[in-house]
């Protein structure tokens, strides 16, 4: 783990978002997500507001924390958000999610944030680790 703390704050390029960054928008990913999943057992439908991931990387200034803790934090998230997943009300699936006119299903935010969404972000991970180490002259 030392060793990734030690890359988590290299930034390739100015648009290329740094390791930490990116876990710090996985921690966001789930925090909305979070409210996504309870709010709509609750509610046939809502409207929730579109998310930014670079103001949000902005606002939360991430560098200066620790990458051990986000890691942390996010493993932890995730394990609640899968338990809240298998107790989720099945008769809850069809309420209805609106952003920017457009309606997305709880089963649909489901499915995608633990299918689509958490594999893209992954892979990405991982090639921005390949980036780092083939900058710093070391194999992944």
């Amino acid at each position: 783990m030392e060793r990734h703390a030690c890359i988590a704050d290299v930034r390739l390029e100015d648009e290329k978002w740094t390791l930490k960054e990116m876990v710090s928008h996985l921690i966001d990913s789930a925090s909305n997500n979070h409210q996504r999943f309870i709010r709509l057992q609750l509610e046939t439908a809502l409207e929730f507001p579109a998310y930014d991931a670079e103001e949000w990387k902005n606002t939360s200034k991430i560098s200066s924390y620790s990458y051990t803790s986000l890691i942390s934090l996010w493993k932890e998230y995730n394990a609640f958000l899968l338990h809240i997943l298998t107790v989720m009300d099945e008769k809850k699936l069809d309420n209805t999610w609106i952003v920017n006119g457009q309606k997305l299903t709880l089963r649909f935010i489901a499915e995608d944030y633990f299918g689509r969404h958490m594999e893209w972000h992954i892979a990405l991970f991982d090639e921005r680790v390949r980036e780092i180490n083939s900058g710093c002259g070391t194999d992944a």
